[in-house]
Order: structure tokens, then sequence, then C-alpha cells
């Protein structure tokens, strides 16, 4: 039996709000595009300075730990990416990313994600996508069809062009 490199059961999570992950201020604003920040605290990932610990500096002074969020900085960190139509079948667990092509640019032999607004995050796992769905303000699960149907639908009006990527775990 695989065992699983996602160290919680994300069936568990679904329709909670990210407060029931994160004890500091950011987590109580539904104002805020909280997917890395979900992300993030589900695997304990703090890279970069935009943490939510870093938010204000009453956070700052909390004993607690702070998670990434900025869906660009993990995807940044990622040391093997692609386009998801790319991903290797073997690859069962992974990062799963969408935004706009233009906010994607090549970076030596690698590719870089720009800080534009159009951009997500989930975590692929159990051939699900689980992700924070802002609209909602809770943990969300889709099918990868139906999260590619959502997002291109979402970011791809006006003529805008939507690319779905994968991401090794950090």
């Amino acid at each position: 039996m695989r065992t699983s490199l996602v160290p919680v059961n994300l069936d568990e999570k679904i329709g909670l709000h990210i407060s029931s992950l994160c004890p500091h201020s950011l987590g109580k604003e539904d104002a805020q595009n909280h997917c890395a920040h979900f992300v993030s605290h589900i695997m304990n990932y703090s890279v970069g300075t935009a943490t939510c610990k870093n938010y204000t500096f009453a956070d700052k002074q909390l004993e607690t730990e702070g998670a990434t969020i900025r869906v660009d900085d993990i995807f940044n960190t990622s040391s093997i990416k692609g386009l998801w139509s790319s991903k290797p079948k073997a690859l069962t667990e992974c990062l799963v990313f969408v935004t706009l092509d233009k906010n994607i640019s090549p970076f030596g032999s690698s590719i870089k994600m720009g800080s534009m607004s159009k951009k997500h995050i989930g975590i692929f796992t159990n051939g699900h996508v689980y992700h924070y769905g802002n609209t909602k303000n809770e943990i969300a699960c889709d099918s990868p069809d139906a999260f590619i149907r959502k997002f291109t639908g979402a970011y791809g009006k006006g003529g805008n062009s939507v690319s779905f990527y994968y991401g090794r775990f950090l």
C-alpha cells in the first residue's frame, strides 16, 4: 500500500473555513484569497516572506507557525513542474496550478509564474483536486475535469487563455 505525501485526510476538511487551519488574523478575512494559504497550512509550506504569520505585527508575536499565502511563491519554488496535460501518469500526488498563459514566462530551463491575480492552487491526491473555494469560503474537492472546467470558465473570460500546471510537492 502506497503512503500518501499529504499529511492529513483532506476528505475530513471539505466544507471547513480557512480559520479552522489558521490561528492568525488572515484566516478570519473572507475577502482574501486563501487557496495558497490552505495548501500551505496542509502541506506545512513557509516559503518567502508572505506568510499569514507576517500579516500583522500581532500575528508576528504569536508562537505559532505561519504558512505561505502566494500561489506564485509555491509555483516558483517547486523544482519540477509542467503543463497538467504532460503530468506523468505515475505522479498520483502533486500540486495543481491554474493561471492565465500571460502570467507564465520562461526562466532558464524552467518556467516562472508572475504575480497577477488570476491564479489558483490545489492539492491533487486520491484522484481529486482539493482547494480553497474563495466564493463559498470553504475547502472544496473537485475531479480534475471539474476543476479545469470551473477555472477555465472563471479565468477564461474576455479572450484570456488559461493553462493548468502540475508541480511536485516542495
